[in-house]
């Protein structure tokens, strides 16, 4: 980091706010403003991404007037439609409108002239869809038929009925498959699963500190133990070991490991956590403009954000105007 970014850093840290277009604004604010900037950018899957972290932090009025917008643009364009469709249903309080968008993917999933039926499969997993007994599409592509088969797999884990609940024998054995996609995809999965309990998280968490690196394996192993660590292990030498192993990723230079560590991190962190993201924030956000700044920063930048959010007295900042660039 040169002498002029030191600096800029410093003066982050020591004041704790930082001046947009002639405005004082403290650091989370800063965060929110960049997602907010995000929204509008060239990249869609960014522009995404920056939208359901804003959902999640409850600032869902100003995302219905964005993804009003959005659906109009890209209601018609293959992958993009899922995008848009994936954030009404998370944004969408009214249950009929949600089963309405759900339905839309489920569409596409169904029909075997769709060129975003792996979109479609994923993004039913995100949003805890169950696919258990319904006919696996045959693609001709086998790459294309094995990847659609390794998000079907972490569909089918989920309930299919009320009374019925998640199928950790299952998950647990796709874990341990030969197939590496099988194994990446469902580990990539843990993090929508919501908070385990007992012996089923605790199998997780031992066997998210004990695999050695396989990249980005071994990366979402961590990261979905820690998002589905349940209360009562808050303080357990499981979420130490996973925070500290978190905590290299994300200082590490890749950024899909980052990006994952950061939002975990941010959805279980302490005061110490906190002060962590703080400052890695303040660090990557000090280089936004950079030549070394690519596309996937941002979208790491975007995870950061969201994690120092997560961790503060964000809901102050709901329905309050915030400037941007």
């Amino acid at each position: 980091m040169n002498r002029f970014l030191s600096f800029l850093l410093l003066s982050f840290i020591l004041t704790n706010s930082f001046a947009i277009n002639g405005n004082q604004l403290c650091v989370e604010e800063i965060a929110l403003n960049y997602l907010y900037e995000t929204v509008n950018d060239t990249i869609f899957w960014n522009k995404i991404h920056a939208i359901e972290f804003l959902i999640d932090l409850g600032f869902n009025e100003d995302i219905d007037v964005i993804l009003d917008e959005l659906e109009c643009n890209y209601e018609n364009i293959p992958q993009k439609r899922i995008g848009c469709w994936r954030c009404r249903v998370k944004n969408e309080k009214n249950t009929d409108k949600k089963n309405r968008y759900i339905e839309k993917i489920f569409q596409v999933y169904t029909n075997p002239n769709s060129s975003d039926i792996i979109h479609a499969i994923e993004s039913l997993a995100k949003l805890s869809v169950s696919l258990k007994n319904i006919p696996r599409p045959a693609l001709y592509d086998s790459a294309k038929n094995n990847i659609c088969n390794a998000y079907l797999n972490w569909s089918s884990i989920y309930p299919d009925s009320p009374v019925s609940c998640i199928d950790y024998s299952a998950l647990f054995k796709t874990l341990q498959s030969d197939n590496s996609d099988y194994r990446r995809i469902m580990a990539y999965g843990l993090k929508f699963l919501g908070k385990m309990e007992g012996k089923p998280w605790r199998n997780v968490a031992e066997k998210a500190i004990n695999q050695l690196a396989e990249y980005p394996f071994s990366t979402y192993l961590l990261s979905g133990a820690l998002s589905t660590c349940p209360e009562k292990e808050r303080k357990s030498r499981y979420t130490d070991l996973i925070k500290q192993k978190l905590k290299i990723l994300a200082k590490g230079n890749e950024s899909i490991n980052q990006y994952e560590a950061y939002v975990a991190l941010g959805n279980f962190a302490d005061q110490e956590d906190f002060n962590f993201i703080k400052k890695e924030f303040l660090k990557l956000y000090s280089c936004k403009n950079g030549a070394e700044f690519d596309r996937n920063k941002k979208d790491v930048l975007s995870a950061i954000s969201y994690a120092l959010l997560k961790t503060s007295d964000h809901k102050q900042y709901i329905g309050k105007y915030l400037i941007t660039n």
